[in-house]
């Protein structure tokens, strides 16, 4: 017996460390509903950055995490990262009544009306006076405060301003300089209501932190509001807007009417918040000075106006009980993992991502050295489906994931292209992490609602979540391939721009080497219709009609490809991973003859005529007849003119001549003059960046024309293709120098693309506004 027992010890001594090493805990999905129930329950009183309740939990999620042994991540050997916030609020008690002569009726908040940002303070009752478009400028012979006293009293006016008189009066049409003139006459505060055109269910007013003052109030109202202060006067809005667009003049008037409003707003530009970190160290050497973030948003909205608590048991107590659990499940289980994982609780997702935008900036772990970031929000209520976004800005993380995860797992898993917006994998995305974001399908019952309570989250989800997420983390974490690729913070925004190809090639090219390419970096593609040689007249159009009828059939059976058919075609081709093939003329042939052409062929589908030869259109004394019958037959088809190699009295001619803006694509910097009147004309340069040219010499001339005409007159314009790996890299490394000099969005977006969707907008006579400015989330 002694003898068996002997063997037996021997055994358990040496197969317990193999046993040790191996040591798998199962994410509990009951425990991760334990978490929510805590959360959102209406002692943390809505978790709202930057309140009392907040704190608390904060203070719940890093104990939880010290009781399971995790590493504090945060500051000074804390769980907590420090920092400050713009901290708005409106508190429990608003109020708004329209008192008339006959009448006095309470409105409801958030149904019809509201409390705008930056708004201040104001418990009174006072009169209402309708100032129309709330437009002050006396200079230009328009003035809505003129023969009305505003002092002391609240002004009631609509956005826009009188058609006749728009670009007249763009500048002090602008909301800020509306809120300016109501301050500057005395008025406690402004009431916009939307403009007649509006079809939003909800309008709101954007207003600058600059403008904030304690005591001047600003709201917005619904119809019914604007319809009851109107009830009992002998007139109504539509009839003053006739008559101030009728007559040019304003038509203010005091009603009579009065409104007894109360707000309490607090606004404080530096209010403490915190995230939670924690973290299990790598057990490599190497890998361990990688890292891996897994998270969520811990804050909601905290409590409304009229006293409703805003728990959100789904938004976001769900993803945070999910990065809690993962943590307390990898914590207790073994092998440990090979590179270091941090756990966050991001502050501030719903004020505008600050928690997660702070740690991207001011990383508690090299942001350089991160490999991906995973990031749930909202995983406990939804059809039993988990939408994964990120694969086409994390290739090489979901082509791992989708090689090694068990096929039960990616049944319930949907992935998608991603990209940044809506939550905080955002502002790892924008420092060129790649960067996932989990989320149910269909999980927006209760969203934004007092009634988000724990006891609608689905267990189910929470596990299908947690596990799917806990392997992808497994799997990165002991992946020895390297994933820091070169230059990807470059690459992230190569991505993210609506990319332009300005390589004008051939229809039956483009389909031949681009047609079953997906998910490319190419959003549109520019392709030139070459007239045939030995045809002109009506022998040429025919050709190019017949060009046109097939080459929508041809697009249609490529994979990869769609074509421009209005604005948004690129935006919808771009979710589905194709680019979009925008067509054009190459020359002016085709309508040379016989102007009335350019029309016909505009409403069939071209959109460009490409003019490498403007000497076509000029005699020895400048623009010819002919020439001016081109341009005038372009400008009224909607044809958009590039022009290529325009000398400076060309240029100069064709911006005095056209009625319409035009494109002028060139190698080197035009003159002062020329510059200048590309800004009046609201044409554009396009710079074109030679095939063998230094990119950080280009980016010296693209900085220097910026400054002349700003990015909204510029276009980075391509020698190279950017298909391919040659062109790819020469813009990378022109997007670096832009990064170095910190340019901004609204740069990028301009310079790459939402310049050619004005100028085309414009030339055809539609509205300005850029439904181009970055890749569809």
């Amino acid at each position: 017996m002694k003898k068996y027992l002997g063997f037996l010890l021997v055994f358990l001594l040496l197969v317990t460390p193999a046993l040790s090493k191996d040591k798998k805990v199962t994410f509990d999905e009951q425990k991760a509903w334990s978490y929510i129930k805590v959360l959102a329950c209406d002692c943390m009183q809505g978790r709202k950055s930057g309140q009392p309740g907040a704190v608390k939990a904060e203070g719940y999620i890093a104990s939880k995490f010290k009781e399971w042994g995790l590493e504090p991540a945060g500051d000074n050997g804390t769980y907590f990262q420090n920092f400050t916030i713009e901290h708005r609020n409106i508190a429990e008690g608003v109020k708004f009544e329209v008192i008339t002569e006959k009448a006095r009726r309470d409105f409801y908040y958030r149904e019809d009306w509201r409390v705008q940002r930056y708004s201040g303070s104001g418990h009174y009752t006072a009169e209402l006076v309708f100032i129309g478009y709330g437009i002050h400028a006396p200079e230009k012979k328009y003035d809505d405060y003129d023969g009305v006293d505003v002092k002391g009293k609240l002004v009631v006016f609509t956005t826009g301003s009188p058609k006749k008189l728009a670009k007249k009066l763009e500048e002090e049409a602008k909301m800020e300089n509306r809120i300016k003139a109501a301050q500057e006459h005395g008025a406690l505060g402004i009431i916009v209501f939307r403009p007649p055109s509006s079809q939003s269910r909800y309008f709101g007013v954007r207003t600058k932190k600059e403008l904030y003052k304690p005591n001047f109030v600003i709201l917005s109202i619904e119809d019914k509001v604007i319809n009851f202060i109107f009830k009992e006067l002998k007139t109504e809005t539509r009839l003053l807007f006739q008559k101030i667009e009728s007559e040019a003049k304003p038509q203010s008037l005091e009603t009579g009417v009065k409104a007894f409003v109360s707000v309490s707003a607090i606004f404080d530009e530096k209010r403490a918040t915190r995230n939670v970190l924690a973290k299990i160290t790598g057990s490599d050497k190497k890998l361990r000075n990688e890292y891996i973030v897994i998270g969520a948003h811990m804050d909601h909205l905290g409590i409304g106006p009229m006293g409703d608590i805003y728990n959100g048991a789904n938004d976001n107590a769900s993803g945070t009980a999910v990065t809690m659990e993962i943590a307390r499940v990898m914590k207790n289980s073994l092998p440990k993992p090979k590179r270091t994982v941090v756990f966050a609780l991001w502050a501030g997702e719903e004020q505008g991502l600050l928690g997660s935008r702070h740690y991207a900036d001011h990383a508690a772990y090299p942001i350089e050295k991160t490999i991906v970031n995973f990031n749930m929000d909202m995983v406990g209520i939804g059809s039993g489906k988990i939408s994964f976004g990120g694969k086409y800005y994390g290739p090489q993380v979901w082509k791992l994931l989708k090689e090694k995860l068990p096929k039960e797992m990616l049944d319930y898993v949907k992935p998608g292209r991603g990209g940044p917006g809506g939550s905080d994998h955002t502002p790892f995305l924008q420092k060129g992490v790649p960067a996932f974001f989990a989320i149910t399908e269909n999980p927006f019952l209760k969203y934004h609602q007092p009634r988000d309570d724990s006891d609608l989250m689905e267990p189910e989800l929470l596990k299908k979540t947690g596990r799917f997420i806990r392997r992808a983390v497994d799997l990165m974490a002991s992946e020895p391939k390297n994933f820091i690729q070169p230059m990807r913070h470059e690459t992230y925004y190569f991505k993210y721009q609506n990319l332009l190809n300005y390589k004008f090639e051939p229809l039956d090219h483009v389909i031949e080497k681009h047609g079953d390419t997906k998910d490319s970096h190419v959003d549109l593609q520019f392709s030139a219709l070459e007239e045939k040689e030995g045809l002109s007249g009506e022998k040429l159009r025919i050709d190019l009609i017949n060009g046109l009828f097939s080459a929508s059939e041809e697009i249609k059976k490529t994979k990869g490809l769609g074509l421009f058919s209005s604005f948004g075609s690129v935006s919808r081709n771009s979710r589905m991973g194709k680019a979009t093939v925008i067509l054009g003329l190459k020359g002016v042939n085709s309508f040379r003859d016989d102007p009335k052409w350019a029309e016909v062929l505009a409403k069939q589908g071209i959109y460009f005529v490409l003019v490498d030869d403007p000497a076509v259109l000029f005699g020895e004394e400048g623009l010819n007849e002919e020439g001016k019958k081109i341009l005038g037959a372009a400008n009224k088809s909607g044809l958009l003119f590039l022009i290529k190699g325009a000398n400076t009295a060309q240029v100069k001619a064709l911006l005095n001549t056209s009625k319409k803006p035009l494109i002028f694509l060139e190698k080197d910097l035009p003159g002062k003059e020329i510059m200048e009147l590309i800004k009046k004309k609201e044409s554009a340069l396009g710079l074109i960046l030679g095939s063998k040219e230094d990119p950080v010499a280009y980016f010296k001339k693209l900085d220097e024309a910026k400054e002349a005409i700003g990015n909204q007159n510029l276009m980075v314009v391509n020698e190279l293709c950017l298909w391919g790996s040659s062109g790819k890299d020469q813009m990378l490394k022109v997007i670096s120098e832009m990064i170095k000099a910190k340019y901004e969005r609204m740069d990028f977006s301009n310079i790459f693309s939402s310049t050619f969707m004005r100028v085309l907008r414009k030339a055809r006579g539609e509205q300005t506004s850029s439904s181009m400015a970055f890749r569809p989330f």
